[in-house]
């Protein structure tokens, strides 16, 4: 009877023990998975972003595009305008200030601003160092048949 009584304890024991490891792995589990949800939390919120910045990208694409095509077509009037030659052709003193073609202004449009130009990177005019005289080598022979891409 002892010795079931001390098998018991060391069950009840051993049945602790593990309780306590399991409540540790529960423990660590739940803020594993509190800390995945704060991170998907933050993903939706970037991807929502994302899906904004491409519709309001898109809508600005469609507005550039619009003043692209209006410019194309008031440049494509403007050239026709020019090339139609006048019937009469008179000194430009003689011609009244409102019959006077006059080269369209392009509109300017507030709701996007247009990008900065850029500077010209000239790269003959950034400097390189002076190379380093090398020493004379020299030639190996080449035969007649060698390849393109073997002749150093």
């Amino acid at each position: 009877m002892a010795r079931d009584l001390a098998a018991s304890r060391q069950t009840v024991e051993q049945l602790k023990v593990r309780q306590e490891q399991l409540v540790r792995d529960n423990e660590n589990l739940a803020s594993q998975l509190k800390a995945s949800r704060e991170e998907m939390a933050r993903y939706n919120s970037s991807i929502d972003q994302i899906k904004a910045t491409q519709i309001q990208m898109a809508r600005e694409s469609q507005t550039l595009n619009e003043r692209l095509n209006a410019s194309q077509e008031q440049l494509a009037r403007v050239i026709a305008n020019a090339s139609e030659p006048s019937p009469v052709s008179e000194p430009a003193e003689m011609i009244p200030e409102d019959s006077k073609v006059s080269p369209e202004e392009p509109k300017v449009m507030h709701e996007i601003p247009l990008p900065r130009p850029r500077q010209s990177a000239n790269v003959a005019q950034t400097q390189k160092p002076a190379p380093t005289p090398a020493r004379p080598q020299a030639k190996k022979p080449q035969p007649p048949f060698a390849w393109p891409w073997s002749v150093r």
